[in-house]
């Protein structure tokens, strides 16, 4: 299980496993392809060695022709040789949306506090100041990287300043709103998950609703182990 546990070819893990003597070989995983189209040739490496040539051969032939130049052609090519192999199920299958509950989003809309309004109008100007002497690759990193400054204002003023300074709700609706969603959670008996793109959010998050709501918080992140992982989660089933 967790095949992309092998995805890189390298790694100690990915050869030690390779070592490992069988007649059947089965890989599961929901991420066949996470950031290049070798995750796929390691993995197949593993399930059937060859099958998809050398390292080499893969990269020129497929990862290369693929992922830079777009080739349709190719691309089709691979997913007729590994299609054979491969078992997928999504939540569109009949099997399985039988089983799955009906999925019901509900979009809250928070306003800026005068804090984040205050940032997010001087990071805009900044970064119209600088597109205009910015260009090439060079414009659309400055692009990316102001999208996700802008991003941490959103989520809070001490997100985004880095300054050590109160990570409290009147600083920014959309902690108060999200700890008055989690507060009706708990008066109702139930769990939830919240999900951050930020770690160090995340982090600050843990603590601030240990802290107001007065619950257990647990916090899963890249640098949890296995073994921890495997133990947070089962302190937050039984919580």
């Amino acid at each position: 299980d967790e095949a992309q546990n092998i995805k890189n070819p390298s790694s100690a893990q990915t050869r030690s496993i390779l070592k490992f003597k069988s007649q059947h070989r089965l890989a599961l995983t929901g991420t066949p392809v996470e950031n290049r189209l070798l995750d796929l040739w390691s993995i197949f490496n593993f399930l059937n060695a060859g099958y998809l040539g050398r390292q080499a051969q893969f990269r020129s032939g497929f990862e290369v022709p693929i992922q830079r130049d777009n080739d349709g052609e190719r691309a089709e090519t691979l997913r007729r040789m590994i299609q054979p192999f491969v078992l997928r199920r999504v939540k569109t299958d009949p099997d399985i949306i039988r089983d799955l509950p009906e999925k019901v989003e509900n979009r809250q809309y928070c306003q800026l506090s005068l804090e984040q309004a205050s940032l997010y109008e001087a990071v805009v100007r900044d970064i119209e100041t600088q597109l205009q002497r910015s260009e090439g690759i060079s414009r659309q990193g400055l692009i990316l990287s102001t999208l996700t400054r802008l991003k941490q204002i959103c989520n809070h003023p001490a997100h985004f300043l880095h300054d050590g300074s109160r990570f409290s709700n009147d600083r920014s609706p959309k902690l108060e709103r999200l700890c008055d969603m989690l507060a009706e959670v708990i008066e109702e008996g139930e769990s939830a998950l919240v999900f951050s793109q930020f770690a160090e959010a995340g982090a600050a998050l843990q603590k601030h609703l240990h802290a107001t709501l007065g619950c257990p918080v647990f916090y899963l992140h890249g640098g949890v182990s296995a073994a921890q992982r495997e133990k947070l989660i089962a302190e937050f089933q039984d919580a």
